[in-house]
């Protein structure tokens, strides 16, 4: 997996960063967390139901890609990887996007969220709950997958089983979000609180990369979210799509 980190993750979530730094800018938070998260539940539908039954139409074999690259039957090396990551580019794919969503949807929407509507104050009251909560997550997914989406009779089966889920915790997303814009709305105290914190400049990507190089304490956090990002990966991805590329 690490050719596939390097060369598909990477690239993929410097795209999508700057990609976002842009929607920022120009759209408003309500629908710039609707745009960011449902075109990825929107990918996983489509990959389950026309990606993924149809791969041996749309991808060709490791014996046409050894063809179209001239290589031979007993190369080996990083042509090699590349080549069965080319022959499977639709799980390979399915894989960066999976591994890009999974640092958006708390890295990014939720914690960026949750500073817009916790104070200060607030902050060393519930961050720590959230954090607990969020450990919840691998715990149910992983009892999930083992007690059911793995005990379909087959890859497909189980894959259609995952989906559900994923497209199932994706409306709850943006409802709850829906739902906590609401009644932030129509709680008076709790809105007044929001409205009083100081309105930050928009900054474009490469402000942002200007400030966070301008202050050390900045850098070395980035360096611990960098270093957290490297150990910390959808195990679950990892896991179900290993295999296929060994």
């Amino acid at each position: 997996m690490q050719p596939l980190q390097i060369y598909g993750v990477l690239p993929a979530a410097t795209l999508f960063i700057a990609l976002y730094s842009k929607m920022a800018t120009l759209l408003e938070k309500k629908t710039l967390f609707y745009a960011t998260c449902i075109p990825f539940f929107v990918f996983f539908f489509i990959f389950d139901a026309i990606i993924y039954p149809n791969r041996h139409s749309i991808q060709p074999s490791l014996a046409t890609v050894h063809s179209m690259f001239r290589m031979q039957s007993d190369a080996k090396g990083a042509s090699v990887i590349f080549a069965k990551l080319f022959a499977n580019w639709t799980s390979a794919l399915f894989y960066v996007v999976a591994e890009v969503y999974s640092s958006v949807s708390v890295g990014i929407l939720f914690w960026q969220f949750a500073n817009d509507v916790v104070s200060v104050q607030q902050a060393k009251r519930f961050y720590p709950l959230f954090a607990q909560m969020s450990g919840l997550a691998p715990i149910l997914a992983g009892q999930y997958v083992v007690r059911y989406a793995s005990q379909a009779d087959n890859f497909e089966e189980s894959l259609h089983r995952l989906t559900r889920m994923v497209t199932f915790a994706g409306v709850m997303i943006c409802s709850f979000y829906k739902w906590a814009n609401d009644f932030l709305e129509r709680n008076n105290t709790v809105t007044r609180e929001v409205q009083t914190k100081k309105k930050k400049a928009k900054m474009t990507m490469a402000e942002s990369t200007r400030f966070l190089a301008s202050s050390e304490y900045l850098r070395l956090i980035a360096a611990l979210v960098l270093g957290y990002g490297k150990i910390c990966r959808a195990t679950l991805v990892q896991c179900t799509f290993f295999d296929r590329f060994c």
